[in-house]
């Protein structure tokens, strides 16, 4: 049995972490798109025609992403794909932080189900999860990934 390095057990960590939320964080945009919609809008930001498109696209983006970091498949480009997106929300988030938008995240529901403002607390947490998966971007190495339990080479018959 091969030995792994404390990096290697950290970064999967932070790849289930950073994949999970991910996947938690889509399931009610898919479900409510027109929420989600509303959402996007609320920051005043986009266009309500890419709204429109970015609630029905991004949430099945941010699942793939999601679901490729917690199988460690193509986990870095996955890694770096999701701090892309973490960068944007973040920007998006202090946006809206600093005019003083009293608007809903919209990160983990839709705007109609969500109590929470956007606040100092989105901000910390946000930067927290941007910087964790830089963390992957960086490290990862794929040593846990669901590919390598999988026999990829050509099956042989049994012998009879």
């Amino acid at each position: 049995m091969e030995k792994r390095s404390p990096l290697a057990y950290l970064t999967l960590a932070a790849r289930l972490l950073i994949g999970g939320l991910f996947v938690y964080a889509c399931i009610h945009k898919i479900g409510d798109p027109v929420g989600f919609a509303v959402a996007i809008r609320n920051y005043t930001i986009l266009p309500a025609a890419w709204s429109n498109i970015a609630a029905i696209t991004l949430p099945w983006i941010e699942l793939g992403a999601g679901l490729f970091l917690i199988l460690g498949i193509q986990a870095r480009p996955a890694a770096l794909l999701t701090t892309s997106m973490l960068a944007v929300f973040l920007v998006a988030l202090i946006y809206a932080y600093t005019i003083g938008l009293d608007i809903d995240c919209g990160c983990f529901s839709s705007a109609a189900e969500s109590k929470g403002r956007v606040g100092l607390y989105h901000l910390v947490r946000d930067t927290a999860l941007f910087l964790t998966s830089l963390f992957i971007t960086l490290t990862d190495k794929e040593e846990f990934s669901i590919l390598g339990f999988i026999p990829l080479g050509p099956v042989k018959p049994a012998d009879t």
